[in-house]
């Protein structure tokens, strides 16, 4: 799946003191490709029918309902129907929440989503009234001496959203014949080499494995084949240097696209921006 066409309607912000990135959008087909995120991902359902698949089973959520992605959770997202759809979303780093949860519990553990989305009317609102007021303190919108309703606001929700519904850690998975081993090492020499030209026969020697022992394996433990975990190690590499304000030219060339115009095509799919428009946030 792929982002086909420009959204109804898109917002994108960041507020690098806060640690989070506010998006608000509106999709009448096609959304997002399949990728994951270095952060959370948690968002509301305003209108219409938004489905993705996650975890291997097909979602659909509703308005007033809340969606839970734990850091490199992998997702696509299109509407459900003709009538499109529209929601909030917001990506918390996982400092935040730390300093969120050590403030009220005196345990810095992030949580861990198990269910991907929450049945739960009353985060929901509170969630529907902290975005508005995130947004207009990340674009220097927001009414003068507004910053602590925000901050106060974003907290209550983080809090919430961890002690209802998060567990304290993840789940570990089974190990398959010491498959655990060889995808850590898989992820090692992904992300040390992101930038180079990786290939399957390298990580297989590496793993003993065979090639489809490393698909299948790393498959199962993560939720991507190899090769698209990488380019989402691509994709976070180039957030981060275009938020320290690299062009997208040298950006696409130190992280390991063929050029420019590929970044962005893989840039928009996965997060719904462009990387100039990406930037742009980090410059508010």
């Amino acid at each position: 799946m792929t982002l086909t066409k420009a959204p109804d309607f898109l917002a994108y912000d960041r507020d690098g003191e806060l640690g989070v990135d506010v998006l608000q959008a509106a999709f009448s087909g096609p959304a997002f490709e399949r990728h994951a995120h270095a952060t959370f991902a948690i968002g509301v359902t305003m209108r219409g029918l938004q489905r993705f698949n996650h975890r291997g089973r097909r979602h659909t959520s509703t308005p007033g309902r809340i969606i839970a992605f734990n850091p490199e959770d992998p997702h696509d997202g299109e509407a459900a129907d003709d009538s499109g759809f529209a929601y909030w979303m917001l990506y918390p780093d996982t400092g935040v929440w730390e300093r969120v949860l050590e403030d009220a519990t005196g345990r810095a553990d992030p949580p861990f989503f198990t269910d991907t989305l929450l049945d739960d009317p009353a985060v929901a609102r509170i969630f529907a009234a902290t975005m508005p007021a995130l947004q207009a303190r990340a674009t220097d919108t927001a009414a003068p001496r507004e910053s602590l309703a925000a901050e106060s606001r974003l907290d209550l929700l983080l809090l919430a959203l961890a002690l209802r519904h998060g567990r304290a850690s993840l789940p570990g998975r089974p190990d398959r014949d010491g498959d655990a081993g060889a995808v850590a090492r898989i992820r090692e020499i992904l992300h040390a080499g992101f930038d180079s030209d990786i290939r399957l026969d390298d990580l297989a020697r590496e793993t003993g494995r065979s090639r489809f022992q490393v698909n299948r394996a790393f498959q199962a433990a993560t939720g991507m084949p190899p090769h698209r975990y990488l380019t989402n190690i691509r994709l976070e590499q180039a957030r981060a240097l275009l938020a320290a304000g690299d062009s997208p030219a040298e950006v696409a060339a130190a992280v390991g696209f063929a050029d420019q115009s590929h970044l962005s095509r893989r840039f928009k799919a996965a997060y719904g921006v462009t990387p100039g428009r990406f930037q742009s946030a980090y410059r508010v």
